[in-house]
């Protein structure tokens, strides 16, 4: 039971300095029993759900909140309870006539022996937090595609200059812009020059591997440019299998094999005049 206690400095009890403390606190809390029904919320619990205490106490949680992890395996209530433990999660629940995204904390809620009682969910509205990062996302996948640009170098010959670290998500999107271009251009060429990757490791020629072939399955051949003497030493201590590329040293010696692939040639200006 809780205690009556003064406090000296406060005039209040403890019971009356937590119910104020609960009371002034901006984000809904509510606890609930073992069987889910509520016993108590908080005032900014009240106004979120747009109910008088009255109307909310006694009734199930999951009928009050209706958010999609309500009466699910993912409902963080019920597993705060069955394992004593604090979970935190994002789902969406329902507000104003449109789903609203929450991150929730669950807590199990004991009483003065320990035992579990019940659970405290914290609810927060995250909607400014949620289109911030996809802001943020839309910026971060613009500044990759303006990292991996496909440009059209003539009739059946795209090419793809890379500058910087390649990880994991840039190679894959290097891979899939690469194959686009060469399927809306229609290229029997891919130039792909690596002149500005500073470090071609075994990670870095899986994935430019992986490039190649796929390009062959679409009829189009890759020309890589731009390997420097040291990174084939070190593809080589690596042994890297570099005999499906077709390389060439600098970029201008590729772009001259792309157009006698297509059965053009670079001449001289002088070429050809009296």
């Amino acid at each position: 039971m809780a205690t009556r206690k003064k406090v000296a400095v406060t005039g209040l009890s403890d019971f009356e300095i937590k119910q104020a403390v609960l009371d002034q606190i901006p984000t809904p809390v509510v606890a609930m029993d073992r069987e889910f029904e509520v016993v108590f919320v908080n005032p900014a619990g009240c106004k979120w759900l747009g109910k008088e205490l009255k109307d909310i106490k006694g009734r199930k949680c999951f009928d009050l909140m209706g958010t999609r992890h309500c009466q699910t395996p993912q409902c963080r209530v019920r597993q705060a309870m069955d394992m004593d433990k604090v979970f935190v999660a994002r789902t969406e629940m329902p507000r104003d006539g449109e789903m609203v995204p929450i991150e929730y904390t669950a807590a199990p809620l004991k009483n003065g022996s320990g035992k579990i009682i019940g659970a405290i969910e914290y609810v927060f509205d995250i909607t400014k937090r949620v289109k911030f990062e996809e802001t943020i996302r839309q910026q971060s996948q613009a500044l990759m595609e303006l990292s991996t640009p496909v440009i059209k170098l003539w009739d059946e010959i795209v090419m793809l200059p890379l500058v910087g670290v390649i990880d994991t998500q840039r190679a894959q999107q290097m891979m899939e812009r690469l194959l686009q271009a060469i399927v809306k251009t229609e290229s029997r060429v891919a130039i792909l020059d690596v002149t500005g990757v500073p470090v071609i490791d075994t990670r870095v020629a899986q994935h430019i591997t992986k490039t190649v072939n796929a390009a062959k399955m679409l009829g189009a051949e890759v020309i890589v440019t731009g390997i420097s003497p040291d990174t084939a030493q070190t593809l080589t201590r690596l042994n890297i299998d570099l005999g499906t590329f077709c390389t060439a040293g600098r970029l201008w010696n590729g772009i001259a094999t792309a157009f006698a692939m297509i059965g053009k040639k670079v001449t001289s200006q002088k070429e050809g005049l009296p």
